[in-house]
């Protein structure tokens, strides 16, 4: 999957785990459904890539073979949790691999110069 189609245009939240039981990548999956105004308002796309089972790009199911090149381009053995947010610019912007609550990556989201300036065009 090219994940430069998405450069300036939005965010991406990785979540990966061995499967979709995984309590970290659960906890957050139910703060995203509880969030999802928040996640839409700040142009968030959740990937979630479990090593096992269906994978998803917010809703919609990610073809296995997309699922593994996100992982191998991040290099995520498959059983391990990691999170990894990347900005608009492409770059990565928060590497995890224990707890993160989806609020403090929300607070990162909105400390970044362009998501300053999105807030300050949205309150005009």
């Amino acid at each position: 999957m090219d994940l430069t189609q998405f450069q300036w245009k939005n965010r991406l939240l990785f979540l990966f785990a061995e499967d979709a039981s995984h309590p970290l990548f659960r906890n957050l999956q139910s703060q995203i459904m509880v969030q999802k105004a928040e996640v839409d308002d700040r142009d968030l796309i959740v990937f979630e890539v479990p090593a096992r089972g269906p994978a998803r790009m917010n809703n919609t199911p990610l073809d296995r073979k997309d699922a593994d090149s996100i992982r191998t381009h991040f290099a995520i053995p498959g059983n391990t949790f990691s999170l990894i947010l990347v900005g608009k610019d492409g770059g990565i912007k928060l590497q995890r691999e224990d707890r993160v609550d989806l609020s403090a990556i929300f607070g990162l989201i909105d400390s970044m110069p362009m998501r300053q300036r999105e807030m300050q065009q949205k309150s005009q």
